[in-house]
């Protein structure tokens, strides 16, 4: 018999609402972490809460407990029963953790685990981690803790994932500042003390750590010699290398590939020598490179968050690079003002981006929060016809926003080639048919012609992203359109693929835009009556017509209204065996 399910508590509810809008306040993994574990008690009684987020660079999963402390990492491939609720993505209960077929000692030993209730951190298709509460104070889990801690799995999942992107972007910012920098100094054309001095303060910076020192290689003594400025050293601190000499130093030159080592102490790598004059207990060493060989090494020693990781080998080998360019200044030049260039343009890309999404963004939020206030503080005393109306507004709004998120998922997918296409032999007129159908708001300020003939041969194509291509332009011309104009669909066969057009008798477009208008972002003059969107319709169709191989193209005038033109593939005998 399953036990009935109780309405949620003051606290619970006060928990899952603390969690929901964490997005607009903070983020921060580790504050979300904390605020994660401290909803799972509020909501689930248990002896303690686990949260595990997965680090997709090292494909592991990192566990918090407590305040937020991380514990250890679990390795995917190893067997256990977190391990099999990230990749099942299903909550699940075990009320005898010993008896699972698959216990792990992590769940035993470290968290002294009896019982357990877990529920996967899921966003779209993308798995985040787990969360899960240990030992119920009942001997036993519940259905409805279950379904509470899978409630609030879903509330942490956007706040986790928001905080890894906070994470990504504020790491690349200070990266782009770094190089930023860098570029700088190449411009300034000041002496090599100069540029080391600011080389290693530049580094210190981003790689929070006690020491930032230079080696450069002497050709006439065979070593490698520390500059100055060193940061973090003594004045009176002179060091050479020999290239004999087993060190990290010296084997990062021969080798130029970079080391970290984090016991430095039992480290054979690392000289006891240098390990006395430059007090290392962890260290990192990248090579400084030029276009021909490394000139020197660049060393960071003493992480102050207690180790160094592969991020600040990643960002440090980068800058090694960039170093190695600065020093040699006639080369450097040339490829830091390429450099700028690309920083320039990212960063104009970052700014139209955001400028463009949180004003298209700021509408249709503005409206649902306005009619959702309006509703719930007059929900007894508006009229039903009233209320379906604003609930209607609230719902075309919402649908609205769906509309952007998709369209920006759609156009980073594509642009990291992960959108995936399920090709089959199709026929146009029923894509065509699906669309009137289904899209009625389509008809109800303009005329919809089908010129579209029933006897068509079949196309070669993915019949959900082909849908998505009419859709688009459909969309676009009623955007650009007077209300009571007529658009039109036609189709017709071409040689050897079949050739669809989408006609309006809209406000037309300029000779020298109409290659500009597919790229993302787009914005051309246009009337104040015409509906805005993100910018990337257009880009997005474009991107799923090149894909299958077709061309789309824009046949129009000023004033003349705009014929949108795409072909696709006649399907064949291949193709249907496919």
């Amino acid at each position: 018999m399953s036990t009935p399910r109780r309405e949620p508590s003051q606290s619970e509810l006060s928990a899952l609402y603390r969690i929901a809008t964490l997005g607009t306040r903070e983020g921060d993994l580790l504050f979300t972490v904390r605020e994660a574990l401290r909803a799972i008690t509020d909501i689930v009684p248990c002896d303690r809460a686990l949260v595990f987020t997965y680090d997709d660079e090292k494909e592991d999963l990192r566990s918090f407990v407590g305040k937020g402390e991380e514990q250890e990492r679990l390795s995917l491939s190893e067997p256990g029963i977190i391990r099999r609720v990230f990749h099942s993505g299903r909550a699940e209960i075990i009320n005898d953790v010993a008896a699972d077929r698959d216990a792990s000692p992590e769940l035993q030993e470290a968290y002294h685990s009896r019982t357990i209730v877990l529920a996967p951190l899921i966003l779209g298709e993308e798995r985040l981690g787990v969360i899960a509460a240990v030992n119920s104070p009942r001997g036993a889990f519940t259905d409805a803790e279950r379904d509470y801690l899978s409630l609030l799995a879903d509330r942490v999942a956007p706040t986790v994932r928001l905080a890894h992107l906070r994470n990504v972007i504020e790491r690349q910012d200070r990266e782009m500042e770094g190089l930023q920098r860098l570029s700088r100094l190449v411009e300034a054309q000041e002496s090599l003390e100069y540029v080391i001095g600011e080389s290693v303060r530049i580094v210190n910076d981003l790689v929070d750590c006690e020491k930032v020192l230079v080696y450069l290689y002497n050709e006439d003594e065979k070593a490698l010699c520390l500059e100055r400025p060193a940061l973090g050293l003594d004045e009176d601190v002179d060091i050479k290398v020999l290239l004999e000499e087993p060190s990290l130093v010296s084997t990062v030159f021969r080798t130029a590939a970079p080391l970290i080592s984090n016991d430095a102490a039992n480290d054979a790598w690392v000289s006891p020598r240098l390990r006395e004059l430059t007090g290392m207990v962890n260290g990192m060493a990248v090579p400084l490179l030029t276009d021909r060989e490394p000139i020197g090494v660049l060393e960071t020693i003493n992480a102050k968050k207690g180790a160094f990781d592969e991020e600040d080998m990643r960002f440090t080998s980068l800058f090694g690079g960039r170093v190695g360019g600065v020093i040699e200044l006639s080369r450097a030049r040339v490829r830091e003002r390429a450099l700028m260039h690309k920083l320039r343009e990212a960063d104009q890309a970052k700014s139209d981006f955001v400028s463009i999404l949180a004003h298209e963004l700021k509408g249709p939020m503005t409206t649902i929060m306005g009619f959702g206030q309006t509703l719930e503080q007059h929900w007894d005393t508006i009229e039903d016809s009233k209320r379906a109306q604003f609930l209607g507004i609230v719902y075309r709004e919402t649908e609205r926003l769906s509309h952007m998120v998709s369209d920006l998922l759609d156009m980073s997918r594509m642009e990291s080639g992960s959108l995936r296409y399920e090709m089959e032999n199709m026929t146009l007129p029923d894509v065509v048919a699906n669309i009137v159908t289904v899209h009625t708001s389509l008809t109800s300020r303009h005329g919809l012609k089908i010129e579209v003939p029933e006897d068509l041969p079949e196309v070669y194509g993915d019949r959900e992203r082909i849908r998505q291509v009419l859709l688009n332009l459909v969309t676009n011309a009623t955007r650009y359109s007077p209300e009571g104009t007529t658009i039109t669909i036609g189709a017709e066969v071409n040689g050897e693929s079949l050739r669809v057009s989408v006609a309006d008798e809209g406000i037309g477009i300029a000779a020298e835009d109409a290659d500009r208008i597919f790229n993302k972002f787009a914005m051309l003059p246009k009337p104040a009556w015409t509906k805005k969107g993100t910018g990337l319709g257009l880009f997005i169709t474009k991107g799923i017509i090149d894909a299958h191989g077709g061309q789309l193209w824009v046949e129009s005038e000023p004033g003349e209204g705009s014929t949108f033109c795409f072909t696709l593939p006649l399907a064949t005998a291949e193709t249907a065996g496919e």
